[in-house]
């Protein structure tokens, strides 16, 4: 299993040549340290770190700084699917995850196209798993672990070159057909 009993995850999505969503785990007493870690990568003038804004070298320098930090990711991939269909299907997949590993947080990188299908697919997941798991959108400078999960989507969406760099990250893929 990916997640652990604790965690704190936190998801973001690649939309480009497929769907893509990625969890970051990371427990809730690692939190603060791999946030204030990935900061310091943080360009002067920069908000946050968007893996699209970023030049190829800076974004193999990022990979590798991530993997430094005690966070563990996973992918659901949908390919073939509209977005509608896609997203539903791999967001549910994700939650379904932590759910069963005993996460304590979901922290969803704000998208308010999607945000209110959002809350019903989540509430609707644990619902139907008769769990608990507190759950929020946020925007992406709010919390740095997000950038973690962009980077990783980014990656698996460029595929070749880019996934393999992102693999010291990555604990479990699931391909949805």
């Amino acid at each position: 299993m990916t997640f652990l009993a604790g965690d704190r995850i936190y998801v973001d999505e690649s939309k480009a040549r497929g769907y893509f969503i990625v969890g970051t785990g990371a427990s809730a007493a690692h939190v603060p340290a791999c946030e204030r870690a990935i900061r310091t990568l943080v360009k002067p003038g920069q908000r946050r770190i968007h893996f699209t804004n970023e030049s190829d070298s800076r974004r193999r320098h990022l990979l590798s700084c991530m993997a430094r930090l005690d966070v563990r990711c996973a992918v659901w991939i949908a390919q073939g699917l509209p977005d509608k269909a896609a997203r539903p299907l791999t967001l549910s997949a994700l939650v379904e995850s932590a759910a069963q590993a005993g996460a304590t947080r979901l922290i969803v990188e704000r998208d308010e196209s999607v945000e209110r299908a959002d809350r019903r697919i989540i509430s609707e997941t644990l619902r139907r798993l008769n769990a608990s798991v507190p759950f929020e959108h946020a925007a992406p400078h709010e919390h740095p672990l997000l950038w973690v999960s962009d980077a990783v989507a980014w990656c698996y969406s460029r595929g070749g070159e880019w996934a393999r760099r992102a693999e010291p990250l990555v604990q479990h893929r699931a391909t949805h057909l």
